[in-house]
């Protein structure tokens, strides 16, 4: 067959790119709206950041759920019940009135994302053939997720000017509902009944504490730039969590996160570099949405402003292929973190006079390369050495890794970015707050140059192993 992927996979393929592409239009159109928001509910900056966090702390601390479930009970059935619960989820974000309801409803979708995306993922490694195929797959995958993105920037800004930031969350609903209505006709390779099995209950409470712990504390305000003794507690507490769910996973018997995945070496570096990498991304988009919202911009013109970003990784997923082929994927992974890393430090010079055209422009255009093409090289090799009957969890590990990275990354940054802005003279003032902007892309560039670092010794650690073989 070559690299042509079937008719039933590709049926299969479209529905579950869309519900990629839903779910990542979603949070693209949410963060364009933030300033909107923030008027609406009148929310202050420090809490602004929550309406993101929440929704991707759920994310992060739902994933392997998410993947175990869907190796247990099924693919689609996993998918349809979080595109439900994310349908149902953005219907009462719709309605919100307040930043605690608007804020639990963004957790609650972020639920829902979890269950969805890892489903997704292992439908398409368990469906469609190892290769050039599922290559393309995941190719596909990627730029309907990209797509989603670039389309979100703009739908986002026309809502929000024109209907008002409600209308993106009632968006949400008959589109997953049509998704939902699409998987009735789709048929799924059939579980093995050895993989019928509980899920890990002590396992999921465990994971689901530690991450929430850790990302609150995190997120706690700073005292005069400094870390209050409450927060550091909480930090403690949420790290021995989680070093107490590696060890209930040693012992148990149908473990949510088998240990023993860690020792293939390709899952390992690309967990860690896809952490750092949506670290520091997630941190910077944010950014670049309050930025433009202090240049002036309206929130169309800051989704147009976004737009090339989109639009860029949309083609660098359908050319990574390719490349892939040639170079391999541990190649692109250095090369898209040097870009990154090299972007993010050439914005962290912005102004408040900064020409759009000719200093953001290409830097977007790049950043939109480089991250769709990391993106695409890390799932690949998420999933290349590991068992097909373990691709739900595989596919949850890493994606757990990616919106963890995410998460905590925008909560560090973003307390460094704070700190810096209260520790100016006048701290409410526009200069105060690119001071800041500018420090935690600082920052973020060190990320992607430890990232960067990590790609190379897994690049040299590989050749090492041909030499021997």
């Amino acid at each position: 067959m070559g690299d042509r992927i079937s008719k039933a996979n590709m049926l299969l393929l479209i529905l579950v790119c869309l519900a990629q592409f839903l779910e990542v239009m979603n949070s693209s159109t949410v963060t364009v709206a933030l300033p909107a928001i923030q008027s609406s509910l009148h929310m202050n900056t420090n809490n602004l950041q929550w309406i993101v966090t929440s929704y991707v702390l759920t994310f992060a601390c739902f994933l392997l759920i998410g993947g175990r479930a869907s190796d247990l009970i099924g693919r689609k059935r996993v998918l349809t019940l979080g595109l439900a619960i994310f349908a149902a989820a953005s219907l009462a974000g719709g309605f919100a009135m307040n930043p605690v309801w608007l804020i639990a409803s963004r957790a609650i979708q972020g639920i829902g994302a979890a269950l969805s995306i890892p489903a997704a993922m292992s439908l398409i490694s368990t469906s469609i053939p190892e290769g050039a195929q599922r290559n393309k797959a995941f190719a596909i995958f990627g730029a309907l997720g990209s797509g989603g993105f670039a389309a979100g920037s703009i739908v986002g800004g026309l809502l929000t000017d024109s209907l008002g930031w409600r209308s993106l969350f009632f968006l949400n609903v008959p589109l997953g509902i049509a998704i939902i209505i699409g998987l009735v006709f789709v048929k799924e390779r059939p579980m093995e009944q050895k993989n019928k099995q509980s899920i890990d209950l002590p396992g999921a409470i465990a994971v689901l504490l530690g991450i929430f712990i850790l990302v609150y504390g995190l997120s706690m305000p700073d005292l005069d730039g400094s870390w209050s003794t409450t927060k550091i507690v909480t930090l403690i507490v949420g790290a021995l969590i989680l070093v107490g769910f590696v060890f209930i996973e040693k012992y148990a018997k149908n473990p949510l996160m088998p240990l023993r995945l860690f020792r293939i070496g390709s899952l390992v570096s690309s967990n860690i570099i896809g952490f750092l990498m949506y670290s520091f991304m997630t941190a910077f988009i944010y950014f670049s949405t309050l930025y433009f919202h202090a240049l002036g911009y309206s929130s169309l013109i800051t989704g147009l402003a976004f737009l090339p970003l989109g639009l860029s990784s949309v083609l660098a997923t359908q050319i990574t292929p390719y490349f892939m082929r040639i170079f391999g994927a541990k190649m692109l992974l250095i090369v898209s973190q040097l870009v990154n890393a090299l972007g993010l430090f050439w914005l962290s010079t912005m102004s408040m006079d900064s020409v759009y055209a000719a200093f953001i422009l290409p830097v977007f255009i790049l950043l939109g390369l480089s991250t769709a093409a990391g993106f695409t090289a890390i799932i690949v090799g998420s999933v290349r050495d590991v068992r097909l009957e373990e691709h739900g969890v595989a596919g949850g590990i890493v994606n757990t890794f990616l919106q963890l990275g995410g998460s905590l990354g925008l909560s560090i940054l973003a307390t460094v970015a704070s700190s810096v802005t209260a520790s100016a003279t006048d701290a409410s003032s526009n200069e105060a707050m690119l001071s800041g902007f500018q420090t935690a892309l600082v920052v973020g560039g060190c990320f992607a140059l430890f990232a960067l670092l990590l790609a190379l010794l897994s690049l040299r650690k590989k050749k090492a192993a041909l030499l021997q073989a």
